[in-house]
């Protein structure tokens, strides 16, 4: 696959996105972003990246000559709805440009750091986003803070990405907040 088909095919995939959040599958988001925490967190120290967010342009760390095309880059970022605050409109141009980075010839990325936007845009496309506030993320029904979020470096990692996996994350954490599984109109679900 060429840098520009690897960006489309993300394009495409972002466009995708329903980004109207329900609520419902808000535990299973907070542990995929946790992991995307972890691995952006590696990359920083692996590769000095100078930042204070983890939510970063990680291919500019890495070789800051290879870029998405920013016609596509405007084209995804202006299909984002702006009805609620989203993360995604200030994420998408990094997913794009690390998208470019993985199939441009020559650039040889570290086999031992996974992929750091993988568990992002699937936290996305399970439930439309979060968005980002006074130093926290809101995820509907949980917050993650981002305060020491380099620590996570040696957090373990996500043992599995399966929907079935995720689901049940959705289920334990419902119940363990609601006493009830949530449907996606926030509603118990029988």
């Amino acid at each position: 696959m060429t840098p520009e088909e690897a960006v489309d095919a993300m394009a495409e995939r972002l466009a995708a996105i329903d980004y109207q959040r329900h609520g419902d599958k808000a535990w299973s988001k907070a542990a995929l972003v946790r992991e995307y925490l972890r691995r952006a967190a590696r990359w920083a120290d692996a590769y000095g990246c100078d930042t204070t967010t983890p939510f970063f342009d990680i291919a500019a760390c890495v070789d800051p000559g290879v870029r998405a095309d920013q016609a596509v880059v405007d084209n995804v970022v202006n299909g984002i709805p702006r009805r609620t605050p989203n993360a995604m409109t200030r994420l998408a141009p990094f997913v794009l440009h690390w998208s470019a980075l993985r199939e441009t010839p020559g650039v040889e990325l570290r086999e031992d750091l996974a992929d750091p936007f993988s568990p992002l845009i699937l936290a996305f496309e399970r439930d439309g986003g979060f968005h980002i506030e006074k130093g926290e993320i809101n995820l509907e029904y949980v917050t993650l803070f981002l305060r020491n979020w380099r620590a996570r470096a040696g957090d373990p990692p996500m043992e599995s990405f399966t929907p079935d996996a995720l689901d049940e994350i959705d289920r334990a954490g419902s119940m363990a907040q609601f006493g009830y599984v949530m449907g996606p109109d926030g509603e118990p679900v029988s």
